[in-house]
């Protein structure tokens, strides 16, 4: 059993709008990659490396387009991909698409649309195309901050209490603060902070 029609939906209208592809693409190919900034040191081999932010996605596809068995131009076919390219009125940009086919999902807005069409009818219409279509991966803002996964480095110290410390003394220690000794308290469960053993494992936490 074959796969399902490849479909491009537009998906900035509610509900979505499908276009169904004539025929699935022999093939696809999606690129990926990072962006580094090449910071210089004087005395190194090569700069360093610092990286920036990831870089878009980028889906690459042919479609073909043939009427030429039923004898039927294929400008509704251009016509529907061609939207993905155009300035929507409402939207005052081009919508953007979901490339959908077997278990590939790809969201993005159209980046390029080339159509060649090497055969015509008697009357001059188009009976069939072929369209390279480029898609750059596309997430709004919000959703990209939604799904953001913030975390912090463990900074927390473990600390072994020498003979007559006490938690304010290791509260000035960590964080140049004798008042912070609650923190180191809360942190390790200590109901009597006056009473600390020598040799206990104390953590500190970052604050």
């Amino acid at each position: 059993m074959g796969l399902a029609k490849a479909k491009l939906w537009n998906v900035s209208v509610n509900p979505p709008v499908a276009t169904e592809v004539m025929f699935n693409p022999t093939d696809y190919g999606i690129d990926r990659g990072a962006n580094y900034a090449e910071l210089d040191v004087p005395g190194l081999k090569t700069p360093i490396l610092q990286f920036v932010r990831g870089e878009a996605q980028t889906l690459s596809l042919s479609l073909f387009l043939d009427g030429s068995d039923a004898r039927q131009p294929v400008k509704n076919a251009l016509t529907a991909l061609r939207q993905f390219i155009c300035i929507d009125g409402e939207l005052h940009t081009p919508p953007v698409c979901l490339f959908e086919w077997g278990d590939v999902r790809f969201q993005g807005v159209a980046t390029s649309l080339k159509e060649k069409f090497p055969l015509f009818d008697s009357d001059g219409n188009v009976v069939r195309a072929t369209v390279t279509l480029t898609l750059k991966s596309y997430e709004a803002v919000e959703v990209q901050i939604r799904d953001m996964k913030r975390s912090s480095p463990d900074r927390t110290r473990v600390r072994t209490v020498r003979d007559g410390e006490t938690l304010a003394q290791l509260a000035n220690e960590a964080y140049g603060d004798p008042r912070l000794w609650r923190t180191i308290a809360t942190q390790n469960g200590i109901d009597r902070p006056r009473f600390l053993a020598t040799g206990q494992t104390l953590r500190l936490p970052a604050v």
